[in-house]
């Protein structure tokens, strides 16, 4: 498992290796009349869009189509395409997401009361794909996501 942190800056979750090389970002889009959120991963931008009851589920997606999505109701990010492959996950204090029982990303809050945001402690495995990381640490953070959390 590698070791990264995020920490939101200008309306940004940036994701930095212990190296502080930019692995990718979450970005807050605010409109007008409506707010939205993206990720910037490999220098391309892919599309957040909050779907299903209560708006509690959310795709990832770019011009090629949903890449991934969740599914609250039964704790699972689903990968689309070809290859598709569904991941576990678990919400309360530390966030993890598994596949098939093997522990894959673990984003853990550490709140600072010096800190506006909290700072999150991010443990990813190597073979975890960084956009899979991004989306999963976007929607263990959101409020909405805590629906899903047991509060421990």
């Amino acid at each position: 498992m590698k070791k990264y942190t995020a920490q939101i800056n200008n309306k940004q979750l940036v994701l930095v290796s212990e190296d502080q090389k930019e692995i990718g970002r979450i970005v807050e889009l605010n409109k007008f009349f409506s707010s939205g959120y993206y990720i910037i991963f490999n220098s391309r931008s892919y599309d957040i869009r909050n779907v299903g009851f209560l708006k509690n589920d959310a795709e990832l997606f770019n011009s090629k189509g949903v890449i991934y999505f969740t599914d609250l109701g039964k704790e699972r990010i689903i990968k689309s395409g070809a290859d598709v492959r569904i991941y576990n996950f678990k919400l309360s204090k530390t966030n993890q997401l598994f596949e098939k029982g093997k522990l894959l990303i673990e984003v853990i809050t550490e709140e600072k009361r010096k800190l506006k945001y909290p700072i999150y402690h991010v443990e990813i495995d190597e073979s975890v794909d960084g956009l899979l990381a991004l989306f999963f640490l976007h929607y263990s953070t959101q409020e909405f996501s805590s629906i899903g959390g047991d509060g421990d």
